[in-house]
């Protein structure tokens, strides 16, 4: 039976554990009694560690992956029956046409076919998590509700946690609850302490973090687990070993919080302008080059961009996805004349420039009067070089020279069958 509790408050439970190896049903049984457990200590959620049905993956497993829907129903079916919310990462294996993909992915099951998903963005190179998953591209807020109330949940996967911008994006769309599902090793136990407080510190919200404890495969992890509140206090946590933990938290504590000063808003006075973002070439190599050594990736492409039009954000999102910024070099006025003819464009470079450096994709905008890009890409050589997809590769300016520098040259299929070109004969 459960207790009475507050409109506001909410039960939260971690249960802590060295997962059997590859063994789904193994680890299945441990969940089923952990579940049932933390639901009759009057939890309404059970948070468990990242993969916990099979260990961390060494190499990608379809074996596995294909068990996954029948162990989804099973949880469903727990969840409903103990009337609590089922929260960790699970291998989902999406095949597209010939194409498979393998995502690290966190589920919450809930009562009442609650059911929401995140697929985790930031994968360990380290650990070859980059060679088995497919990284996600899309941050998870959500609400459920709690009596008359809703609770506000991000949800976050390990490596994720090394990211505040990630968390910070989460709790803008107003989530009062970071959920972190963890294969935490014991050799940097001691950053993952720090970063849960200060995940939960910086942002003012509750953070909980399930980590898995002991041997698995050739790796010790830390455990640690423990739920953390508003102002940073450690409202319960694991000790060595398997356990589970409970703690209570009041959503009101994350507003009265910010009561007494804010820092979990928006950024105001500093966004980045867009005219910041518009430079020329001398200056983009200085930038390029100190970011090139922080390990960063920069994507380049290229265009007139006379009329924005949603074909040109579209490919522009995409073309941001494959590295850590995007620089596009746009045709001046004299360069899309001699392209287009004497009427274009349309509009001019410093108006094309700042619409472009409007966009949140776009990191740079560098003009050029050449009728193609091809000094730029041999100043900056990026990482990878971007094109529409009906562009054959050997017509791609610049391919050769990001080739002999270890690049890679990507082609983008247009989502929408629009142009400018087609714009205007419509008018």
């Amino acid at each position: 039976m459960r207790q009475s509790i507050s409109t506001s408050t909410f039960k939260i439970g971690i249960f802590q554990f060295t997962s059997a190896e590859k063994d789904i049903h193994a680890n299945w049984k441990k969940i089923e009694f952990a579940t049932r457990k933390t639901a009759r200590a009057g939890a309404e959620l059970l948070l468990l560690p990242e993969l916990w049905a099979t260990g961390p993956l060494t190499e990608t497993d379809k074996y596995l992956a294909n068990e996954i829907p029948e162990l989804l129903y099973k949880l469903k079916i727990l969840a409903e029956n103990n009337r609590i919310h089922i929260v960790g990462t699970l291998p989902e294996l999406e095949v597209e046409r010939s194409d498979e993909k393998l995502f690290n992915t966190t589920y919450l099951i809930g009562p009442d076919s609650t059911f929401h998903t995140y697929r985790k963005i930031h994968l360990f190179g380290p650990m070859k998590e980059d060679h088995i998953f497919s990284p996600g591209t899309d941050p998870v807020a959500f609400w459920i509700p709690i009596r008359k109330n809703e609770l506000g949940i991000g949800l976050i996967t390990c490596f994720d946690l090394r990211f505040p911008e990630l968390i910070r994006h989460l709790v803008f769309q107003g989530v009062d609850l970071i959920l972190l599902s963890a294969l935490w090793p014991v050799s940097r136990a001691h950053h993952l302490q720090i970063l849960m407080e200060s995940r939960a510190i910086e942002n003012q919200c509750f953070m909980a973090g399930a980590n898995a404890w002991g041997m698995i495969g050739s790796t010790e992890f830390a455990g640690g687990s423990k739920i953390i509140g508003p102002r940073g206090e450690i409202l319960a946590k694991a000790s060595n070993g398997e356990t589970i933990i409970l703690a209570e938290i009041d959503i009101n504590e994350v507003h009265s919080t910010r009561q007494d000063f804010f820092t979990a808003h928006a950024p105001r006075s500093w966004w980045p302008k867009a005219n910041k973002k518009i430079v020329d070439l001398p200056s983009l190599n200085i930038a390029v080059n100190r970011r090139r050594r922080t390990g960063q990736k920069m994507v380049f492409t290229n265009g007139c961009f006379d009329l924005l039009h949603a074909g040109h954000v579209s490919y522009l999102e995409s073309a941001r996805h494959l590295g850590d910024y995007l620089v596009v070099g746009l045709n001046s006025d004299k360069s899309v004349r001699e392209i287009k003819g004497p009427e274009r464009p349309v509009n001019s470079e410093a108006m094309r420039a700042q619409v472009l450096a409007g966009l949140a994709a776009v990191d740079y905008v560098v003009i050029f009067n050449d009728s193609t890009p091809s000094n730029i890409i041999r100043n900056i050589v990026p990482n990878v070089l971007v094109k529409g997809a009906d562009w054959k590769e050997k017509d791609i300016v610049g391919a050769e020279v990001v080739r002999s520098a270890g690049g890679l040259i990507a082609r983008i299929p247009f989502v929408h069958d629009i142009s400018t070109s087609r714009i205007l004969k419509s008018k």
